[in-house]
């Protein structure tokens, strides 16, 4: 019971240290329940990062992605405008379990939204997720 609560008190700040930053992470790393993929990640938990998102990048790394965060859950939308890469986006649940995912188109001003209420989106390289077995339903580990 005493590992149990340790593991979600990592969890809880782990979560708390990257909903409420002011400035982007770049070091810290997701796994998947069960799944032997690992990514590294750019947050984006602001207004203006959130904007930004992955603009104007020529390259995203091999196994990185930008995980955005809002406040609060509701329906969100994402688009491509001046993303040159193609980029794979998965809605997640706040308890990080992905309900959603949609491959984007480079440059499109088009808005991808979420069906649910989600409070994360994470964006890959297109065909990561089937690359790695990664799916709806699959739950995230920070």
């Amino acid at each position: 019971m005493r590992k149990q609560f340790k593991a979600s008190v990592k969890k809880l700040l782990s979560f708390s240290l990257i909903s409420y930053s002011a400035i982007c992470f770049a070091a810290l790393e997701m796994s998947f329940e069960g799944k032997t993929a690992k990514l590294d990640l750019i947050i984006s938990n602001t207004d203006t990062a959130r904007r930004k998102g992955l603009m104007n990048l020529s390259s995203l790394e091999k196994n990185t992605g930008m995980l955005f965060v809002w406040p609060s859950s509701k329906k969100q939308c994402m688009w491509m405008k001046n993303t040159s890469l193609p980029l794979s986006v998965a809605y997640l649940s706040p308890d990080g379990r992905i309900l959603e995912i949609y491959d984007m188109v480079p440059f499109s001003e088009d808005s991808i939204c979420s069906m649910h209420s989600v409070r994360m989106a994470l964006e890959v390289n297109q065909g990561w997720f089937a690359k790695n077995k990664i799916s709806v339903g699959d739950k995230i580990n920070l």
